[in-house]
């Protein structure tokens, strides 16, 4: 399934089902009510979906100086596959990590750690700025967005009713979270319903036959996936998909909660073998 498709199917969905419970609940002026939280609803999902991280992360927008010459790198490969070149930012941090947001028609972006550039040779930063422009021209970053924001509005109300939960303010149950432990899942289900593996193994072939040596790109990845393991990057719930590799570095208590595939099957497709 697209990702275009995808979108279009979440919003569409949840737009009916906030009516439907408006109308059934309060009847005509739940209608209205609903109506109007679905269209607020769907603006947060399709502009916020574009800035969260970067404000949450601290992200910096490359300017002027540029001493890794990321912005012409950009606009050189944006040209390249045919889209308008994302702008660039990074996050002064150790962890070695990217991501990327927005659209291929425009306002756009790609993030990068300084963790990341310290790191990778030249040759695999560029690497990883194709395979996040491939994620921008196919929509994932899109798709990925919408079922981010939507998971986290599910969180972000979990914690809302904890905090109203009557028997967090007795001591012994003090540190209770039932809404969460309810609802976390039902949010990452909905994560997972729309990022799938197949995604990523599409994204790093695409990514791949642009470069003209596949290995380089294997490299980043697996360096990426080690560097993340020594270096975790605390990000929000329910956004390690967004990220090139787990910025956790696959230190998550519940496997469900992991949506890349397994580096090594990524490198298999990639170069025929594995380990490097």
């Amino acid at each position: 399934m697209k990702s275009t498709t995808k979108v279009w199917g979440l919003l569409i969905f949840l737009s009916v089902l906030t009516i439907f419970l408006g109308y059934r609940l309060f009847d005509r002026w739940g209608l209205l009510a609903g109506f109007f939280i679905s269209v607020t609803f769907n603006l947060l999902i399709l502009t916020r979906s574009k800035t969260y991280l970067h404000k949450k992360l601290k992200a910096v927008e490359v300017c002027g100086q540029d001493p890794w010459n990321l912005n012409a790198r950009v606009s050189h490969r944006a040209r390249e596959v045919a889209i308008q070149a994302p702008k660039v930012f990074v996050i002064d941090t150790k962890s070695a990590t990217a991501y990327s947001d927005g659209s291929p028609w425009g306002d756009s972006s790609i993030c990068l750690t300084t963790g990341l550039l310290e790191k990778l040779t030249p040759a695999e930063v560029e690497a990883v700025l194709i395979h996040q422009l491939c994620h921008i021209l196919a929509l994932d970053t899109l798709s990925f967005g919408a079922a981010s924001i939507v998971a986290q509005s599910l969180v972000s109300l979990a914690g809302v009713l904890d905090l109203l939960w009557p028997l967090r303010y007795i001591p012994k149950f003090a540190n209770q979270k039932p809404f969460h432990f309810l609802i976390s899942p039902i949010a990452w289900g909905l994560i997972r319903l729309n990022v799938r593996e197949s995604t990523f193994f599409a994204n790093d072939d695409l990514a791949a036959g642009i470069l003209k040596d596949r290995k380089v790109l294997a490299k980043a990845l697996w360096k990426l996936e080690s560097l993340s393991q020594a270096r975790p990057l605390l990000i929000p719930d329910c956004s390690s998909h967004l990220f090139v590799v787990n910025p956790r570095g696959l230190r998550e208590l519940n496997w469900f909660y992991l949506t890349h595939p397994r580096m090594s099957a990524r490198i298999q497709r990639m170069i025929g073998y594995e380990p490097l």
